[in-house]
């Protein structure tokens, strides 16, 4: 059964009006919301004021978010735009796009600065909501083991989910180019169910670290987090993870 619209907190889109950059901004306040399948957003003309974009720019982003399966756009009476699925894709769905070597290994050096920060501010300053919406993501990602597409994007809500467990603004608009860099690799990776495990496992050890503020199994399994796509990369690409990416040995 659809459920009325909750309060949907989008923010405006202060720089380049595009439809890719409506497409995130939408992706985050579902998210920001914690709207699950079957609650509506608001109506077009909301979205594109809220968003201060045209009609037709919101329309070209709310098709893409239609074509990855997040949202239905129903038309007539009774109609509406309606969240379709509890698992949110990353940016744009463009984990096609080819990427040169430095600049992913640019991606990979600031992930691990800029990551490891927030999740030492996320331990300070999670919520409730905040741990409740990572579980969220730890039970999709549980949900779908082996279904390759559905675990990456349950991968990436645990990781934005961190983010916003910052509650800075700052540090969310700086990790945005982080994921955008980390989105092509994440082909990279080999697929199948144990790569899946592996990635629930980490997943479940960082929140318990997180929680039980440990920091000394925190630095351990933020490592293990972080060398899982370091290492599928640098094999991708016939490269020592340890000559690519600057890390403790």
């Amino acid at each position: 059964m659809e459920t009325a619209p909750r309060a949907f907190p989008v923010e405006p889109i202060r720089a380049t009006r595009t439809f890719e950059a409506a497409t995130e901004h939408l992706t985050e306040a579902i998210e920001r919301a914690g709207l699950r399948h079957g609650d509506r957003l608001p109506s077009e003309a909301a979205l594109a004021a809220a968003l201060g974009i045209s009609k037709p720019t919101l329309r070209q982003a709310l098709r893409v978010l239609e074509m990855s399966g997040l949202l239905a756009v129903r038309r007539g009476k009774g109609g509406g735009i309606v969240v379709t699925s509890d698992l949110v894709p990353a940016f744009a769905i463009s984990s096609q796009v080819a990427v040169e070597e430095s600049a992913a290994v640019d991606a990979l050096r600031a992930r691990r600065v800029l990551e490891r920060a927030v999740v030492l501010e996320a331990v300070e300053t999670s919520t409730a909501d905040d741990y409740a919406e990572l579980e969220h993501t730890v039970d999709l990602l549980e949900r779908h083991l082996g279904e390759r597409s559905s675990v990456m994007r349950a991968d990436a809500m645990f990781h934005r989910a961190l983010v916003r467990a910052c509650h800075n603004a700052t540090v969310q608009a700086a990790m945005r180019g982080v994921a955008r860099g980390l989105a092509p690799l994440r082909d990279a990776y080999s697929g199948g169910l144990a790569t899946d495990r592996a990635t629930l496992d980490v997943h479940r050890r960082q929140l318990d670290a997180m929680r039980r503020r440990d920091h000394v199994a925190l630095d351990r399994v933020l490592d293990e987090h972080f060398r899982m796509l370091e290492d599928a990369f640098a094999a991708a690409i016939g490269r020592d993870p340890e000559d690519l990416v600057r890390r403790a040995r």
